[in-house]
């Protein structure tokens, strides 16, 4: 479905993959805490700003995958962005729990996913999300955009969903009232913003 500031592209990946996906993560790689970077460094996050569990795919394992998604990406970039994109560096597994501990509650405030204080060549430019979870596994943990980026329709929260916009764009996932969301993250890197 073509949008002017973002795309998406329902049920790419079906079910069975998805759920074969998830149950392959959880069993092959260690999960992590989430945290954030800032210049060279990654700093442990506010739990009331992020609190979820990532796990680092490696994108040489994952390399069929990572070849699917960035055909999307530059399917995207063609048709909408047209920013100058290189490559997909990380794929990041990420999941959001409810629990009764109002601290530890699944959600990552908002943010976009640029770091401007990076020494490396390179920025994000695309950010892609694909919808791992069905919607009915879960309450809240809702994919939003900031005010002023039009919002998304109900379909995108899809399982096997792929959602691609701007790095710059700020977003954030709402609390998770029930259940366990997961879904994979990466982004499209490139020279600097100017």
């Amino acid at each position: 479905m073509r949008q002017e500031q973002w795309l998406f592209w329902k049920g790419v990946l079906n079910d069975k993959w998805c759920d074969e996906f998830v149950s392959n993560v959880l069993r092959l790689y260690p999960p992590e805490k989430a945290t954030l970077s800032q210049g060279n460094e990654n700093v442990e996050p506010n739990a009331e700003f992020r609190e979820s569990e990532i796990r680092w795919l490696g994108t040489d394992r994952e390399k069929e995958l990572v070849e699917l998604l960035m055909g999307y990406a530059d399917l995207a970039n063609r048709d909408a962005f047209d920013l100058e994109t290189k490559w997909i560096n990380e794929l990041q597994f990420t999941t959001y729990k409810h629990s009764s501990n109002k601290k530890k509650v699944g959600k990552y405030g908002w943010h976009h996913d640029v770091d401007f204080k990076t020494t490396k060549p390179y920025h994000r430019k695309l950010s892609m999300t694909v919808q791992l979870s069905d919607p009915s596994d879960y309450k809240g943990g809702d994919f939003e955009f900031k005010p002023g980026i039009d919002p998304l329709p109900k379909e995108a929260k899809d399982k096997g969903t792929i959602l691609v916009f701007p790095s710059i764009y700020e977003h954030q996932v709402t609390p998770i009232t029930k259940g366990i969301r997961h879904s994979l993250v990466t982004w499209v890197e490139g020279p600097h913003w100017r």
